[in-house]
């Protein structure tokens, strides 16, 4: 069984970034593991969750469009993500979900986090991004099976935040916010409603991802959104 990190020993200390596998913000190296809760909070209820990730080496991949190469990072639904590392940052490039033989190449490399001379407050990218939360209530969730992407405005707000988690408090952490609008048709009198997305995520020297927030502020009679929060609450180096 796993040892991870006890979370009574750790939530009244301050982690030092030396100790963690060097100054990356998002590290790739092989039999890290990450534990994560998931908190829900939608009008419609609450639910809490958990979530695992362990990075498991590189690896070469042959897909439709050709072979990719990437550092194999997997989560606990049994889901891959490909993932290179380049001289300005980390991009996601190919997905494998547990029903599928072999990852598909994504449309275009996917920018996770900056690094170099990129990571640097107001630096800013745009991806385009699907809601985490909202959802269309019955009977609409049959005539609008899926929402559409929406792009998001990427910023680095900070590169000295303060995060305190379950697993310790991190130091001198890259904060990432994102904003983006979320367009939807709601009815013929209402017509097209559009949504603020706010996201935000935090990474920490030497660990990575420590903690992520989003909120889609819906609540009508035919789509419920929320806030979903992500907090590490295990690391094994």
């Amino acid at each position: 069984m796993l040892k991870l990190l006890s979370v009574a020993a750790l939530v009244l200390s301050v982690v030092s970034c030396s100790k963690l596998g060097g100054a990356d913000y998002f590290p790739l190296e092989e039999g890290m593991h990450w534990r994560y809760s998931l908190n829900y909070v939608k009008p419609d209820g609450k639910n809490n969750a958990q979530l695992e990730i362990r990075t498991m080496g590189e690896s070469t991949f042959k897909t439709e469009e050709g072979e990719i190469e990437g550092a194999i990072r997997r989560t606990s639904d049994g889901t891959d993500y490909l993932i290179q590392e380049r001289d300005d940052g980390f991009y996601r490039v190919g997905k494998r979900v547990i029903v599928e033989t072999r990852p598909q190449a994504d449309k275009g490399a996917r920018l996770i986090l900056p690094k170099g001379r990129n990571l640097r407050v107001g630096y800013t990218w745009t991806l385009n991004t699907s809601p985490y939360v909202a959802h269309w209530m019955p009977p609409f969730i049959e005539a609008n099976a899926s929402i559409k992407p929406f792009d998001m405005v990427y910023e680095i707000a900070s590169l000295d935040d303060t995060v305190e988690t379950p697993a310790g408090v991190f130091q001198k952490c890259v904060r990432v916010d994102g904003m983006g609008k979320m367009v939807f048709y709601a009815d013929a009198s209402a017509g097209y409603q559009e949504i603020l997305i706010n996201h935000s995520e935090w990474y920490a020297p030497g660990v990575g991802l420590v903690k992520l927030e989003r909120e889609e502020p819906l609540n009508t009679s035919i789509m419920k959104g929320g806030k979903v929060s992500m907090l590490l609450t295990g690391f094994i180096p």
